[in-house]
C-alpha cells in the first residue's frame, strides 16, 4: 500500500485538543469561530502554517473492517471471555456464551437502554426497568448494575444509567457461573455479564456529535495511541458529555464521563489499568408504576399511558458520582504456568436522592406519589490472585486454574418521606416544588466475602472431548448497624462436558451452582435495607452449537432453581420477602451470521416456564411467577446496499405474563426500530453518519419486572442522529 503524508493545520490540531477538554457546558467545541472554520477549509487567508508529519501506514485502520476476531456478520466476538478461564473459542466453551462486538454496540445501543439495547440481541437477556436504573434480566432473573463485571472484576458498576462509550465488547455467560467468574457480592443468578474496556490499538482520534431525542445532545471523544519499543505501552481516553431534556417530557439527563485505559504487554507479561469517573444528575427519570389491587381499587390492568411523559415531579432527581479502578496483570512464569492478579475499587456516592414512584389507586388512573430523601453510598474493593497453567497426563491435556479472592463492601443509606402528592397517568401533571431536604448518610452495612476457585479442564481425543470440573467456595460475614452479624459459607460445583463431532458441530451438558450473600432489599420497599437470607441457585443445561455456512446456531435447554422473593402487600405498604423456590424450565435458540455478503443478522427466541415451589403452606405451589413472559424474541438486521450505506432494522417481542400473583394479565408487545448509516469523507476526514428511529409505531406499552406487582414504562418513539469523525 502506498504511503501518504498527513498535513495538519494548527487550528485542526487546536480543535482536536479542544474536543478532549471536558467541561460542564452542553457543547465543547464552541470556541472555533466561523471565520476560523473558513480558514481551515481554504476559504479565508491564503497562507496557513502547517506541520508535515512522518509518513504513516493506514492499512486496516477501521475497527468495523476487522473480521478475524468476530463471527460472520460481525456482531459477536469469535473468542468471548469465559471469566477466570480467559477467552475461549465459542465452539470450545461448554456453556451458552456470547460477546457483543464493537460493531453491535455502535449499531444497536439506544438512548433509553444504553448498551442494554445491544445485550437484548441475546435471547437470554431482557430489559427490566426504564431509563433511570437500566436493570436487565438474564433467563428471567434480574441483574442490577451491582451484579455486572468490568474486565473480569465484580462490583465496579452501579444500579444507574450506565455510560458505555468506553466499552469495547460485552459478554454474557448464561446461568449461575460463580465458579468460573470470580466471587461476587451481588449474585448473578441468570448469567454473568462482563464489560471489556477499549484499549489502544493504534494512534487514533475520533469525535462524535449526537442528537439523542427531545432536547438532549451528546459530545464524545475517543483518543488512543501506542508508544515505546515494539509499541509496548498503550493509552486510550474516552470522554462524553450528555445534556438536555430527553424524549420523555420533564426528564432531564446530565451525564459526564471520562475513562482512561492504560496497558502494556511483552512476551512475558500483560497489564491493564482502567480508571473511570462518572457524574450524573437525572431529573424525573422514569422507573416503575405500582398498583393497589383490590375491590374498589384497581381491578384489572388499565391501558398504558403515554410513554412520552414522566409521571414524577420535574424537580425530583438523582445525583451521584462514581469512581472506578480496575487492574489486571498476567505474568508468565514458564511455558506452562502464568500468575494473575485482578483488583478493583469502586466508590459510589449517591448524595442526591429526591425520588419516588407513583402508585395507581383506581381504574381511572389516579395515583398517589411520595417523595423521599434517601442518600446512600457504597464502597467496594476486590482482590483476586491465582495461577493458570497446563500439563499432560498421558494423552489428556489439563488446563487448570487455582485462585483466591476477597470482596470488601461498605454501604449506608437512610431517609424519610417529606412530600406527598396526587396525579393521574392519563394527563400531564405538575407539582409545586417544596423545600428539598438533603440528609446525611450513616454507615449501616459492612460485608466481607472470601472465596476460592479450583478448575480443571481436561481435553482428550484430539480435543474433541472436553470435561471441566470446578469447585468454588466462599464465606461471608455481614454486619448491619444495630443488628447481629450474619455469617454463611457454601461450596458450589461446576461440571461441564462437551464433544466436537466435527469442527463445526459440538454438543455440551453443564451443571452449575451459586450461593449468594443474602440480598439487600431496595429502597422501593417498606423493609428497605433488610438483608434476606442467603440462597443457593442451581442450573442444569444441555445444548448444541452448529456452524452452517456463514451462520452460527446455538440451541439450549435449561432448568434453574432459586429462592423465591415475592412482593407482599401489607397494611402499611409492600414488603419483599423470601417464600419457597422458583423454578425456570426453558429453551433458547440464538443465531448470528450473514447472507450473500449484504445481509448481517443476529437474534434468537427464548421460552421460559416459571413455577413456584415449596411455598409457605403450599399456598402458591405450581403457580407462575409474576412479571415473567413465556416467550421473547429478538432480531437485528443490517443490509448493505453498497460499501458506504447500511440499512438497520430491529425487532423485539415480549410475550404476555401476569402480575398480582397470577391474577392480572399483562399483554404482549412488539417493537420495531429502523435506521441507516452512511460512510463518507469530508475534506479527507472519514465521517460516519447514523440516524435511528426507535419504536417507530409510537406504541405505548407496559413492561414487566422480575417477580414484581409493579410495571415499568418503555421508551417512546425517539429519533436520533450522530456524526462520527475520524480525525
Amino acid at each position: 500500500m502506498e504511503e501518504e503524508n498527513i498535513i495538519m493545520t494548527k487550528r485542526q490540531l487546536a480543535l482536536a485538543v479542544a474536543i478532549a477538554a471536558i467541561g460542564t457546558n452542553a457543547v465543547w467545541m464552541s470556541g472555533v469561530s466561523a471565520a476560523e472554520k473558513q480558514d481551515i477549509h481554504g476559504g479565508g487567508t491564503d497562507a496557513v502554517d502547517t506541520y508535515e508529519l512522518d509518513p504513516v501506514d493506514v492499512e486496516g485502520e477501521r475497527v468495523q473492517e476487522t473480521s478475524n476476531t468476530t463471527l460472520p456478520g460481525g456482531f459477536l466476538e469469535s473468542k468471548p471471555s469465559v471469566g477466570l478461564l480467559g477467552n475461549q473459542d465459542v465452539m470450545d466453551a461448554p456453556f451458552t456464551v456470547s460477546s457483543m462486538s464493537q460493531k453491535a454496540i455502535q449499531t444497536f445501543s439506544s438512548p433509553s437502554d444504553g448498551v442494554n439495547g445491544t445485550l437484548t440481541l441475546n435471547p437470554s437477556v431482557r430489559v427490566m426497568t426504564s431509563h433511570l436504573y437500566q436493570d436487565i434480566a438474564v433467563r428471567g432473573f434480574r441483574l442490577s448494575g451491582h451484579a455486572l463485571y468490568v474486565n473480569g472484576i465484580p462490583g465496579l458498576l452501579a444500579q444507574y444509567n450506565i455510560p458505555y462509550y468506553w466499552v469495547d465488547s460485552v459478554s454474557v455467560i448464561s446461568g449461575p457461573n460463580i465458579g468460573v467468574s470470580g466471587t461476587i457480592v451481588n449474585e448473578a443468578v441468570g448469567g454473568t455479564v462482563n464489560f471489556t474496556s477499549k484499549k489502544a490499538e493504534r494512534e487514533a482520534l475520533e469525535a462524535r456529535l449526537s442528537y439523542l431525542g427531545g432536547k438532549s445532545v451528546e459530545e464524545a471523544v475517543d483518543v488512543g495511541n501506542r508508544f515505546g519499543r515494539d509499541k509496548r505501552w498503550g493509552v486510550r481516553v474516552t470522554a462524553t458529555n450528555v445534556a438536555g431534556e430527553t424524549a420523555v417530557k420533564h426528564e432531564r439527563l446530565l451525564r459526564q464521563n471520562i475513562f482512561v485505559n492504560l496497558d502494556q504487554h511483552t512476551t512475558h507479561s500483560h497489564t491493564n489499568l482502567l480508571l473511570g469517573y462518572n457524574h450524573t444528575k437525572h431529573n424525573a427519570g422514569p422507573m416503575r408504576i405500582g398498583f393497589e389491587f383490590g375491590s374498589g381499587k384497581v381491578t384489572h390492568l388499565i391501558p398504558a399511558p403515554k410513554l412520552s411523559r414522566s409521571y414524577k415531579p420535574e424537580w425530583s432527581y438523582n445525583e451521584y458520582d462514581n469512581f472506578i479502578l480496575a487492574l489486571n496483570h498476567d505474568q508468565k512464569l514458564s511455558e506452562h504456568l502464568t500468575a494473575f492478579l485482578n483488583a478493583g475499587y469502586h466508590l459510589e456516592n449517591w448524595y442526591g436522592y429526591v425520588d419516588g414512584s407513583p402508585t395507581v389507586i383506581n381504574n381511572n388512573g389516579d395515583f398517589n406519589i411520595a417523595m423521599e430523601n434517601y442518600p446512600l453510598y457504597f464502597t467496594r474493593t476486590y482482590v483476586g490472585v491465582g495461577l493458570r497453567g497446563d500439563f499432560k497426563t498421558g494423552s489428556v491435556r489439563h488446563d487448570y486454574l487455582v485462585g483466591v479472592d476477597r470482596n470488601w463492601r461498605r454501604s449506608g443509606g437512610a431517609g424519610n418521606v417529606f412530600w406527598r402528592g396526587t396525579g393521574n397517568i392519563y394527563r400531564d401533571n405538575t407539582w409545586d416544588q417544596p423545600d428539598l431536604l438533603h440528609g446525611t448518610i450513616p454507615h449501616n452495612n459492612k460485608l466481607t466475602m472470601t472465596g476460592w476457585h479450583v478448575v480443571d479442564t481436561m481435553k482428550a481425543f484430539d480435543e474433541k472431548l472436553q470435561l471441566t470440573i470446578g469447585f468454588h467456595g466462599h464465606s461471608v460475614k455481614v454486619s448491619n448497624a444495630g443488628k447481629s452479624t450474619v455469617k454463611s459459607d457454601a461450596i458450589s460445583p461446576t461440571v461441564a462436558v462437551s464433544w466436537k463431532f466435527t469442527p463445526d458441530v459440538m454438543a455440551y451438558a453443564a451443571h452449575s451452582e451459586s450461593f449468594n450473600a443474602g440480598s439487600t432489599v431496595g429502597t422501593s420497599y417498606k423493609n428497605k435495607g433488610e438483608t434476606l437470607d442467603p440462597a443457593k441457585t442451581k442450573q442444569n443445561e444441555i445444548g448444541v452449537k452448529v456452524k452452517s455456512g456463514n451462520f452460527l446456531h446455538t440451541l439450549s435447554l435449561f432448568q434453574i432453581r432459586q429462592a423465591n422473593s415475592i412482593d407482599v402487600q401489607k397494611s402499611d405498604g409492600v414488603y419483599l420477602e423470601n417464600n419457597g423456590e422458583r423454578e425456570n424450565k426453558g429453551a433458547e435458540w440464538a443465531f448470528t451470521g450473514s447472507i450473500a455478503d449484504r445481509w448481517d443478522l443476529v437474534g434468537g427466541v427464548s421460552y421460559s416456564n416459571f413455577k413456584q415451589t415449596k411455598t409457605k403452606n403450599g399456598a402458591n405451589d405450581g403457580k407462575g411467577v409474576d412479571g415473567m413472559p413465556r416467550w421473547t424474541g429478538t432480531m437485528g438486521i443490517v443490509y448493505h446496499p453498497s460499501e458506504a450505506w447500511s440499512v438497520i432494522g430491529r425487532m423485539n417481542y415480549v410475550g404476555s405474563g401476569t402480575i398480582n400473583n397470577g391474577v392480572i394479565r399483562v399483554p404482549s408487545h412488539v417493537l420495531f426500530d429502523l435506521g441507516a448509516a452512511y460512510q463518507t469523507k469530508i475534506d479527507k476526514t472519514p465521517v460516519t453518519f447514523r440516524a435511528m428511529l426507535y419504536n417507530i409505531a409510537g406504541k405505548d406499552y407496559w413492561s414487566m419486572r422480575d417477580n414484581s406487582t409493579s410495571l415499568a414504562l418503555g421508551a417512546p418513539r425517539t429519533f436520533t442522529f450522530s456524526a462520527n469523525f475520524e480525525l
